[in-house]
């Protein structure tokens, strides 16, 4: 993590005004040390890489998908050993988010312009019920 310091000053300071801090990152476990070292309660790990490779124009091969998974899967795992509660977010979508959602310890996923897009198809209260059959593994 670049600027440890600055970012555990700015740690310190939120979490004393109430503050939950959350840290995005990358899948790596060196960024998870580092968010667990400035103090931050959460992490959320970005799964840009995981979406780009599951992206059907971009024919991701399913070795790619697989390691990319498993490299999420581990810094969520380390995450929970840490004691931070853990989000996950990036590109996921309808198609891709059933995968993530399987990962324990993520308790959290954002994900929003997926929904917002669909909602203007269907209506937000569609896309919302859709989404949440997609994360139970029931693609829309």
């Amino acid at each position: 993590m670049s600027h440890e310091e600055e970012v555990r000053s700015a740690t310190e300071a939120l979490t004393e005004a109430g503050i939950l801090v959350s840290v995005f990152l990358d899948p790596d476990l060196a960024q998870i040390e580092a968010a667990h070292r400035v103090g931050a309660k959460q992490i959320e790990i970005c799964t840009a890489r995981y979406a780009e490779l599951t992206d059907p124009t971009t024919h991701g091969q399913s070795g790619e998908i697989e390691a990319e998974l498993e490299r999420i899967s581990e810094c969520a795992n380390r995450a929970g050993e840490l004691g931070l509660l853990v989000a996950a977010g990036h590109g996921l979508t309808y198609r891709n988010v059933a995968a993530i959602a399987e990962i324990y310890p993520i308790g959290e996923l954002n994900i929003g312009h997926n929904i917002v897009a669909r909602a203007a198809l269907v209506g937000m209260e569609r896309a919302v019920r859709e989404m949440i059959a997609a994360i139970n593994g029931r693609l829309i």
